[in-house]
């Protein structure tokens, strides 16, 4: 159901937390670790229809989450409709957008330099390790300051670059 909260929530509360969340392993493998807790709260909200309801809301909120959020990468897995922005099997810089998500939408900075949302389906999380993740940043800071832009993705070939050993001479 589709709606928008309107005001403040009021008369908050955590109604479970850690292991005592249902879907704790979900929340876990889409947004990372965390102290995860339910919360419920009182809001009046605008449905679809433009009727007004006040209503009690659940949601979920982490605190002490890693910078995993802004750091997150996927790999393009379908571009279909969306060829010219997305190019297959790239990886490309994920920004946070949870009212995206819950749309079942994903930000991603594409081709263009700019962030769009795209469906989820279109896209693969990946967890980089932490070496592959600092050169993965690396890459794409290097890419904007030579492009003059702010595009924020790298292919897996350039990753292959960055990462390459020198040879040792013996």
């Amino acid at each position: 159901m589709k709606f928008e909260i309107v005001g403040e929530i009021r008369a908050i509360e955590m109604i479970a937390s850690g292991r005592r969340i249902r879907v704790l392993a979900m929340l876990r493998k889409k947004w990372g670790a965390g102290r995860w807790r339910k919360m419920k709260g009182i809001a009046l909200v605008r449905l679809r229809s433009g009727r007004l309801r006040e209503v009690e809301i659940h949601w979920y909120e982490a605190h002490g989450m890693t910078n995993r959020m802004s750091r997150h990468v996927a790999v393009c897995i379908s571009n279909e409709g969306n060829e010219v922005s997305l190019q297959m099997w790239k990886i490309y810089k994920v920004l946070p957008d949870a009212d995206a998500s819950s749309e079942g939408l994903i930000r991603v900075i594409d081709e263009t330099g700019e962030d769009y949302l795209f469906p989820e389906e279109y896209f693969a999380p990946i967890d980089l390790p932490s070496r592959l993740q600092r050169s993965f940043e690396r890459a794409v800071r290097e890419r904007g300051r030579a492009t003059a832009s702010t595009d924020e993705t790298a292919s897996a070939s350039g990753l292959s670059r960055v990462l390459k050993r020198p040879k040792h001479r013996a």
